[in-house]
């Protein structure tokens, strides 16, 4: 084998596979401040409301014309601290994405002038109550007329309160449906989060939609789920939605399941596999992080269990878990099933004012920017994506203004077509949500895991799927199934 298609090879492994070692690489024509914020968070209502900042925006495009603004976009993001890697791959994308829509001249305005964007990221340092901090800044000192969200910091309850006090327009990859709501009905003026992500619901559909396929429950065979999770507010929502539509479709939830685990504790991960050895668990459910992830595919095979199928995202979603280069468990990751919205794979394009972007090509710009391979680069890049049209296309620069465009219409992002219900869930999450299953791949004469998406079918990455797991002499069934959906099985409806 060539060196080149070696390279060519691992670099597609990873791509795939997510998170790697991160480089704070911003676009060198980026004026974003890292400086973190210590304001307090203010109860009145945010200045945002068709605010226009007077600085200079962040471009490479030659000076503003008298029919050029400058508008804020805002963001806290961790730039330090344990959830630095999701923040410096947000703020790369961020920057990149500003770099992008201010060369084509901005954002066209529905009054015939192009807004300029400015964008000023503050460092939360991993804290929930620096980004508290961070976002009073920015709305208050900033005046941004929107918020971009991170993936791994604040609480995303927390982050839908201090929306809603402040009546700003907060966008990003939240999960939870709680924060996602209607409030009050049937007005919404309370909903101000545009959640650019999937949800508990979806999580659920998607495994056991996929799972009926191979193992129904009935009154002849009855299938039990361990769940797994722990105490954060995502793994809890997680177990409530798996455990009503797991019920709903005739599965036994089982007494051995463990909801509410101490992270890494190897003598609670041993008991709970036990347990469910014991008691014949069929499948595994859950949300663990990758260290507990890893923790049990490891734990299991030192009891000797083997459930038909491991049911987990999260922790399984991104490479730790399985890269053995940077700590992953290697080999034994084959046949393990996770869930998520996007991977570097997918062939859409996103449609940015009227501007086609693939997602290949905002991938191979990162690599190329950076050295380093994104993992949730597409799920920001969405949240931009949507921003920026949204604003094109409101009435006028007024936070209510933009909260309606964001309401009123579809945008083609990097995760397929995305559009919001009242209360701010995407739409059409459950649709495009991916099933995955980690495989082996060769490389060089090696064995290494890479993670294949599975459905929608009609972007599938592989020939097989894994069927029923085991550690040792693995059956691999041909995929897709004769007859299969182009689409994915979960409901759209989050």
């Amino acid at each position: 084998m060539s060196t080149i298609l070696v390279v060519v090879i691992v670099v597609i492994i990873l791509v795939i596979a997510g998170v790697g070692a991160y480089v704070a690489l911003a676009p060198k024509t980026t004026t974003t401040s890292s400086t973190t914020s210590s304001s307090s968070s203010s109860s009145s209502s945010s200045s945002s409301s068709g605010s226009i900042s007077s600085s200079a925006s962040s471009s490479s495009s030659s000076a503003t014309s008298p029919n050029t603004i400058t508008v804020v976009f805002g963001a806290s993001l961790s730039l330090t601290g344990p959830a630095q890697p999701f923040g410096l791959e947000d703020n790369w994308t961020l920057n990149a994405a500003v770099n992008y829509v201010n060369s084509l001249g901005g954002i066209p305005l529905q009054n015939g002038t192009h807004a300029m964007i400015k964008l000023v990221v503050l460092d939360d340092q991993s804290s929930d109550t620096t980004s508290i901090n961070n976002y009073n800044t920015l709305i208050t000192q900033d005046h941004a007329i929107v918020l971009m969200g991170q993936l791994g910091t604040i609480d995303d309850l927390i982050a839908g309160n201090f929306a809603q006090q402040h009546q700003v327009p907060l966008i990003g990859p939240y999960y939870l449906s709680a924060a996602k709501q209607c409030t009050p009905e049937p007005s919404c003026d309370n909903s101000w989060v545009f959640g650019t992500f999937h949800n508990e619901t979806n999580e659920a559909q998607v495994f056991f939609n996929w799972f009926k396929t191979v193992d129904p429950s009935t009154s002849s065979h009855n299938v039990t789920i361990a769940f797994f999770e722990e105490t954060d507010d995502s793994a809890q929502a997680n177990y409530a939605a798996g455990k009503v539509y797991a019920q709903q479709l005739g599965y036994t939830v089982c007494t051995c399941s463990d909801t509410s685990f101490t992270a890494g504790s190897s003598s609670e991960m041993t008991s709970f596999l036990t347990a469910a050895t014991n008691a014949g668990a069929d499948a595994v459910y859950g949300l663990p992080s990758p260290g507990d992830a890893a923790l049990m595919i490891q734990t299991a095979k030192q009891v000797g269990y083997q459930p038909k199928a491991w049911l987990l995202t999260r922790g399984t979603a991104v490479a730790p878990f399985a890269v053995p280069q940077i700590g992953g468990i290697g080999t034994l990751a084959s046949g393990v099933m996770s869930a998520f919205p996007w991977a570097p794979g997918l062939p859409y394009t996103a449609d940015i004012l009227g501007h086609n972007l693939s997602n290949p090509t905002i991938v191979n710009q990162y690599i190329a920017a950076t050295g380093e391979l994104p993992t949730l680069e597409g799920v920001y890049y969405s949240g931009f994506t949507v921003a920026v049209d949204a604003i094109s296309q409101a009435a006028n620069l007024s936070n209510v203004a933009i909260r309606e465009a964001l309401r009123t219409h579809t945008y083609q992002t990097f995760m397929g077509p995305m559009s919001f219900s009242p209360g701010g869930q995407w739409v059409q999450s459950g649709q495009y949500m991916l099933l995955q299953q980690w495989q082996l791949v060769s490389v060089n004469g090696t064995m290494t895991p890479e993670l294949k998406i599975l459905e929608p079918t009609n972007v599938n990455t592989t020939s097989y799927i894994i069927y029923p797991f085991t550690f040792a002499n693995q059956t691999e069934t041909p995929w897709p199934p004769t007859g299969a959906d182009t689409m994915i099985t979960a409901s759209s409806s989050g």
